[in-house]
C-alpha cells in the first residue's frame, strides 16, 4: 500500500484545491485502513507522513478542509491506541493547528482535548502533548477554555511539584506559558490546582545561578496572575514558607544581577512589568489579615521589608510601604514601629531626598506615615524627625503636577496637627528670624492656587485644626509657648477665608461641622473674632460664604447670596451702639463650643444641634467683640440669626426636658 499512498503524497503541491482533492483521497485510505486494520503500520507511516506534511503553511488548510484532521483527532480520543500512532496523531494535531485558527477551531470541536490532557500523565508521549497543547492554544481564546476545562491546571502543576519535575524541565517555558493561558479563566475548585503560584514562585526561587532572565520572569509573572485573584492568595498564605518566598523572589526581581542578563528592551520591559505586578500583589497579600498575623514585628519578614526601604530601589520601598502600612494596623504596631523601631527615619529620608520624584514610592511612603501618624504619642516623635523641613513635606506641597501625592501630604500634615500642639507650633512658627513666612501661610498658598477640590478641602481642613488646637490648648499643655494670637492671625491675613471653604461644600457634612467647631473656639478670643470679622468686612464674602453657610446651619433653611441682603453695592455701613447685640446675647440660653460628634456619615438631629449652637457661639461672640467693626447690613443680619437660633435651641431644649 505504501507505493500508491507514496504517490498520492507526492503528488502534493502549493495549490490549495489540488493539495484538498489528493488529502480527501488520503482520508478516505486511512479511514477504510482504520476500520479493517487499525494496528496496521502502513497507518503509522502514512500519519508520519501527513504530520511532516503538516508542517509547511501551505498544507495547514487543506488538511483540514479534507477532515484529515478530524480523523486524527478522533483516533487520539480513542482507548488503547498503541503509542507510536499517539505520537503521530499529536504532530498532526500540533503541526496543522501552528497559526491556524481554523484548524483550532476543528481540534476544540472535536472534542479530542480532554484525551490530550490526560495524556500528560504518560511520560513516553510527554515531549509531545505539552507543544501540541501550546500550538493549539497559544493566541487563541475558544481553546484556552477547553483545555481549561479539561483538567489542564492541575495535570500540569502536580507535573511540576512532584517526582516528575525532572521529566519536564526542558518543556518547562511552555508549560509556564499554558498555566498563563488558563490563568485567568473563572476559577472553578476541581479544575484549579490551590497551590499553582507557590510552585511556580518556588521554580522562579529555585534556579540555579546565574538566574536565566526569560524563565525567571516567565515562571513569577504566571504565579503573580494567579495571586492577583482572592482565592489564590487565602491558600497561598496558608502554605508555610509563602510569605518568605514571596519576599526572596521579589528581591530577586529587582537585583542587580538580573538586570544585568536582560538580553533586550523587550526582557527590560517584562521585568518593569513584573516589579509593579509584584508591589500589587504583596499589597494586596498583606491586606489579608492572615499575613499580619503571621509577621511578628520582630520577625525576618518585617526585617526583611525594614531592609528593602532603606534600599535604592523604588519597587521593593514601594512594596515594603505598602505591606508594613497593612501589617500596621493598630496603635500599639504603629507605636511599637516609631517607637522603637524608628522605622519613620528612613521614610523621611526618602521625602527629603530631592531625586525622589517617583509618584508611587511618594504615595506609599505618605501612606505607611499617614498610619503611623495617627497615635497620638506618635505625632511630635514624627514632627520632630524633619518632616516639617523644607525638603520634606514642603517640597511635595510645591508638586503642583502630581496632585495625588500633594494630596497625600497634605492628609498626612493635617494628621500631624490632630491634637497636637507641639507640631501645630512648628507649622506656625516663622521659617527663620528672616523669613516671617510659616508652613502653614504655605498650605494657605497651595489652597489658593490649587484647582483640585480634595486638595482644596484638606489644606482648609488642615487650617483648621491647627486652629482649634492653639485655641482649645490650655497653655501648660504647649511644649513651647504658644504663638502670640495677634501676631498669628496678623502673619496669616486670609486665614478665614481658607477655612470657610469648608462651608461652601454641602458633600461632606462633618467638614462644615469641624469650620463650625475652630470658628466658635476663634471667636471666644479677641485676636481670633477679630480675623473672622475681617471676612465679613472683605468684599462679597460674606455674601458668597458666611452668611449663607450661618444661615442654613442656624434656620435649616438654605439661601443665595442676593436674599440675603438688599445692600450688597452700597457702602459697607459701620455701627457703633452694641446695645440690641448686647440684649440679644444676654437672652441666649448657656452656650458653649462643642467638638463635633464623631463617626456620623449623615448629619443626625443631634450633630445638627451641636452645629446650630455652635453657630450661634459664632455669632454672639462676633456681635460682642466686634460689633463696632460689622457692617451694617451683616449686623443685622446676626441679630436675627440670633434671635431665631435662639428660639429654636429654647424649643429644642424644652423638648428634650419633656422626654
Amino acid at each position: 500500500m505504501s507505493g500508491p499512498m507514496n504517490q498520492l503524497l507526492d503528488s502534493i503541491t502549493s495549490h490549495a484545491a489540488h493539495t484538498t482533492t489528493v488529502l480527501e483521497q488520503i482520508a478516505s485510505i486511512v479511514r477504510d485502513l482504520w476500520t479493517t486494520s487499525p494496528a496496521s503500520p502502513d497507518l503509522d507511516y502514512v500519519a508520519q507522513r501527513i504530520g511532516d506534511l503538516a508542517r509547511e503553511e501551505s498544507h495547514r488548510i487543506p488538511l483540514g478542509e479534507s477532515e484529515l484532521l478530524d480523523f486524527f483527532c478522533s483516533v487520539v480520543s480513542t482507548q488503547g491506541v498503541r503509542g507510536p500512532l499517539i505520537v503521530q496523531c499529536l504532530r498532526i494535531i500540533g503541526n496543522s493547528s501552528a497559526d491556524t485558527d481554523q484548524n483550532r477551531a476543528q481540534v476544540v470541536a472535536s472534542g479530542c482535548l480532554p484525551s490530550i490532557v490526560s495524556l500528560l500523565n504518560d511520560d513516553s508521549v510527554l515531549a509531545f502533548v505539552v507543544p501540541v497543547l501550546f500550538n493549539i492554544c497559544v493566541d487563541y481564546e475558544p481553546a484556552q477554555k477547553a483545555i481549561y476545562q479539561a483538567g489542564l491546571n492541575p495535570e500540569l502543576v502536580s507535573l511540576i511539584s512532584g517526582p516528575r519535575l525532572e521529566e519536564a524541565y526542558p518543556l518547562l517555558d511552555h508549560i509556564y506559558k499554558l498555566l498563563g493561558f488558563v490563568a485567568t479563566q473563572e476559577p472553578e475548585a476541581n479544575l484549579v490546582h490551590p497551590a499553582t503560584p507557590f510552585v511556580l514562585l518556588n521554580l522562579a526561587d529555585d534556579q540555579p545561578s546565574p538566574v536565566d532572565p526569560k524563565d525567571f520572569l516567565g515562571q513569577a509573572s504566571v504565579a503573580l496572575t494567579y495571586l492577583s485573584q482572592e482565592q489564590f492568595q487565602k491558600s497561598f498564605l496558608e502554605t508555610p514558607g509563602s510569605i518568605s518566598l514571596v519576599l526572596r523572589t521579589f528581591s530577586t526581581a529587582c537585583a542587580r544581577e538580573l538586570n544585568a542578563s536582560l538580553e533586550g528592551p523587550d526582557d527590560e520591559a517584562q521585568l518593569k512589568q513584573v516589579q509593579t505586578v509584584f508591589t500589587a500583589t504583596l499589597a494586596d497579600l498583606s491586606a489579608q489579615p492572615s499575613f499580619a498575623s503571621s509577621c511578628s514585628l520582630d520577625g525576618p519578614e518585617v526585617q526583611t521589608l525594614r531592609q528593602w526601604i532603606s534600599t535604592a530601589h523604588n519597587p521593593l520601598q514601594s512594596a515594603a510601604c505598602l505591606a508594613l502600612g497593612n501589617i500596621a494596623r493598630s496603635d500599639e504596631k504603629c507605636s511599637y514601629l516609631v517607637q522603637q523601631l524608628e522605622i519613620h527615619t528612613p521614610l523621611v529620608a526618602i521625602l527629603a531626598d530631592k531625586a525622589n520624584v517617583d509618584a508611587g514610592l511618594l504615595h506609599s511612603v505618605l501612606g505607611f506615615l499617614k498610619n503611623l501618624a495617627i497615635p497620638a504619642p506618635n505625632k511630635p516623635v514624627l514632627g520632630n524627625s524633619g518632616l516639617f523641613e523644607a525638603e520634606a513635606l514642603p517640597r511635595i506641597w510645591e508638586l503642583d503636577t502630581q496632585t495625588q501625592v500633594q494630596f497625600d501630604a497634605v492628609s498626612l500634615t493635617r494628621l500631624l496637627l490632630v491634637g497636637c500642639p507641639a507640631n501645630v507650633h512648628r507649622i506656625c512658627a516663622p521659617v527663620s528670624d528672616d523669613d516671617t513666612s510659616s508652613r502653614l501661610q504655605a498650605l494657605i498658598d497651595l489652597n489658593a492656587r490649587s484647582d483640585q477640590e480634595p486638595t482644596q478641602m484638606e489644606t482648609a481642613r488642615a487650617i483648621t485644626t491647627a486652629c482649634r488646637v492653639i485655641h482649645s490648648t490650655p497653655a501648660a499643655n504647649h511644649s513651647s509657648p504658644p504663638p502670640d494670637l495677634d501676631t498669628f492671625y496678623a502673619n496669616h491675613k486670609s486665614i478665614t477665608e481658607t477655612m470657610l471653604r469648608l462651608g461652601q461644600q454641602s458633600k461632606y457634612p462633618v467638614l462644615r461641622s469641624e469650620l463650625l467647631f475652630a470658628l466658635a473656639l476663634m471667636a471666644r478670643t479677641a485676636a481670633g473674632a477679630a480675623a473672622i470679622s475681617q471676612a465679613t468686612t472683605t468684599e462679597h464674602t460674606h455674601l458668597t460664604t458666611l452668611i449663607p453657610f450661618l444661615t442654613e446651619v442656624i434656620t435649616g433653611e438654605k439661601t443665595d447670596s442676593s436674599s440675603e441682603t438688599t445692600a450688597s453695592n452700597a457702602p459697607l455701613q459701620l455701627v457703633d451702639g452694641k446695645d440690641s447685640s448686647t440684649q440679644l446675647v444676654s437672652g441666649l440660653p448657656n452656650l458653649e463650643p462643642q467638638a463635633p460628634i464623631a463617626g456620623t456619615q449623615k448629619p443626625t438631629t443631634m450633630a445638627r444641634n451641636v452645629d446650630r449652637e455652635n453657630a450661634l457661639v459664632l455669632v454672639a461672640e462676633l456681635l460682642q467683640r466686634c460689633a463696632d467693626t460689622l457692617p451694617l447690613d451683616v449686623k443685622k443680619r446676626f441679630e436675627e440669626l440670633l434671635k431665631e437660633g435662639g428660639e429654636r435651641v429654647m424649643h429644642e431644649r424644652g423638648l428634650a426636658e419633656q422626654r
